[in-house]
């Protein structure tokens, strides 16, 4: 590694977050309370008389039309869909199946300890309302959670032919492995990053079921992941692979291994629970009063119907974002609420990222930091380049109402938040217009894979809705950002990024953004290949190259190594509602 990459990727150690603190979150999960209020208050304001509003006009009808989820169905989705586990250790369980019966047993086993949605909603709004009173990333609670997913031929076996072929996707049952190169992965059989060479997921390694247990506690972990595997055995089941995933430690916490803040920008599922009225999947804090309530959870998270990730749900219109498209239909009756999951196990070359960054920043006339900040979008600390521009910004990226408050094409609006005791308000530099991408380049992570009010080469901006993917990703592998003078053998240590995504569709949310958008030079805007996980085979060819704005206005092209991140393993799975597990799939 030459010295002035190792002086930038030492230096991330410094990277700094300022968490908000002192902040008292609505007693319900997201204020609704507030929002009728604001909702009334208006109404005076405007000449009404005050008093209770008619139920009918009391929320937005967008809204009132969020699909209800009571007690048996918010005990059915798996909690790792809705809303995530977002665990510091994780354990990713690649299994075989010997003898069906077995297998069936086995799932029957794993059934109640799989863990629904209504558990992890319930933790993680304690956990949350903790957090950002105390300022403090731990406040002390600690769970244990365990969910699952199967492959195409998993579901042949367990619920035979005809219900497996009833899913509509081809993608699944054809499986990762043979979407490979479709998917722009490596040609070559000789390249690592061939599907042939996977560590799990090839051709002759396919899983059948992949477990995730995620904790708080690695000993926790430790031993909900022993018993798991010691009931496999006994039922004729292998471990094929075992990947275990931990954040980075100290200011690289909820980072990946080039040293970027991850998983800023995720979508808000519509819906609430059956127990009160303002008891929403995705907390709500833009008060009735705003614009954008019908189509923000918070200032920069859009609301998403729940059919783009849960099967047989009412899913997002392809214009209008504020009304709900027909459910889908295609998969068997027993799958509704299921799934499906991508995992792609992704080597990073962090070495070779950062001596790139340091030869184009040192080519461009800028620092290695922020010619890597212009490659992802964000800076380390995960505050936007659209809101800072020139600094990175520790108040901004700790700020959870406004580090992923900005568009591209427009500037960027003050939002009215529902009451929050605590909050001095969103004080930060607001984003100015970039139709030319100036600020943040067309090519850089984000903006190619969520072009937000952009409009992209299949229309409107309401179709980037479409494209959007829940993600549980979390690293593998020893770091390497933070740290002076590695060893040689720290820098040559596997280590990567487990990419896990959960959606309703593989081939028009996962494979449409990785095929149409990361891995073209020209879509959803020009400007090159998306730099982080863009891939690009032509007969083996894999040059790639990014347009990057220089201060003096001009465009400067630079090529990327062949392989920054490169596959290795991974598969196309299904995650069921628990009821199944339980039923068809145990064979009952």
């Amino acid at each position: 590694m030459n010295s002035d990459a190792a002086i930038a990727l030492a230096a991330l150690a410094e990277t700094q977050t300022a968490l908000l603190s002192g902040i008292e979150l609505p007693a319900s999960s997201g204020g609704d309370h507030a929002r009728l209020r604001g909702a009334a208050a208006v109404g005076a304001e405007s000449g009404e008389a005050i008093g209770e509003p008619a139920a009918s006009d009391r929320i937005p009808k967008a809204l009132a039309d969020e699909p209800v989820y009571d007690a048996e169905a918010a005990a059915d989705i798996q909690g790792n869909i809705v809303p995530g586990f977002n665990k510091d250790h994780q354990q990713f369980l690649f299994l075989r199946f010997g003898g069906i019966d077995d297998a069936r047993e086995w799932v029957g086993w794993l059934a109640p300890r799989i863990t629904a949605m209504d558990e992890v909603l319930d933790f993680r709004r304690e956990f949350r309302a903790l957090r950002l009173r105390l300022g403090v990333r731990e406040p002390g609670l600690t769970a244990t959670w365990t969910a699952v997913a199967f492959s195409f031929p998993a579901i042949v076996a367990l619920a035979g032919d005809a219900d497996a072929h009833a899913f509509g996707e081809q993608s699944f049952r054809q499986g990762l492995a043979e979407r490979s190169t479709y998917l722009g992965d490596p040609t070559d059989p000789d390249h690592r990053g061939h599907r042939a060479n996977w560590v799990v997921g090839g051709p002759d390694n396919e899983a059948d079921a992949l477990v995730i247990v995620a904790a708080d506690d690695p000993t926790d972990l430790d031993t909900v992941v022993g018993e798991i595997l010691d009931h496999a055995s006994t039922h004729g089941i292998t471990l094929l692979f075992g990947q275990r995933g931990d954040t980075l430690p100290g200011n690289l916490q909820g980072h990946e291994h080039f040293g970027f803040k991850d998983g800023v920008s995720q979508p808000g599922v519509r819906g609430r629970r059956a127990t009160s009225p303002d008891d929403h999947l995705t907390p709500r804090f833009l008060d009735a009063a705003d614009p954008h309530a019908e189509l923000f959870a918070k200032p920069g998270q859009p609301l998403v119907w729940p059919g783009q990730f849960l099967l047989g749900e009412p899913r997002q219109h392809h214009q209008d974002p504020t009304i709900p498209a027909p459910p889908t239909t295609a998969f068997p009756d027993w799958a509704r609420r299921g799934s499906y999951l991508v995992c792609r196990r992704l080597h990073q070359d962090v070495v070779g990222f950062w001596e790139m960054a340091t030869a184009a920043a040192a080519a461009m006339g800028t620092t290695p930091v922020r010619l890597a900040s212009m490659l992802v979008g964000r800076w380390p600390s995960g505050a936007p380049l659209m809101r800072s521009p020139d600094a990175d910004d520790a108040a901004l990226a700790g700020d959870e109402f406004a580090n992923n408050h900005f568009l591209f094409d427009d500037e960027t609006r003050p939002s009215a938040l529902v009451d929050l005791p605590g909050y001095p308000g969103d004080t930060h530099r607001p984003a100015t217009e970039d139709l030319l991408g100036q600020v943040c380049p067309f090519a850089a992570h984000i903006r190619k894979v969520n072009s937000r009010d952009s409009g992209t080469d299949f229309g409107a901006p309401a179709d980037t809705f479409l494209r959007l993917m829940l993600r549980r990703g979390i690293p593998y592998g020893e770091p390497i950002a933070g740290i002076a003078d590695p060893s040689p053998e720290l820098e040559s240590a596997e280590r990567g990024l487990l990419f896990a995504a959960y959606m309703a569709s593989i081939e028009d949310q996962f494979e449409f953004v990785t095929r149409r958008w990361a891995n073209s030079p020209v879509q959803p805007n020009v400007g090159g290949v998306d730099p982080i996980i863009g891939q690009r085979d032509q007969r083996g060819d894999r040059r790639r190259t990014v347009d990057l704005p220089a201060a003096d206005g001009s465009t400067t092209t630079i090529e990327l190594q062949e392989d920054l991140v490169t596959p290795t393993g991974g598969g196309y799975f299904f995650a069921p509602p628990i009821s199944a597990l339980r039923g068809t799939l145990a064979g009952g």
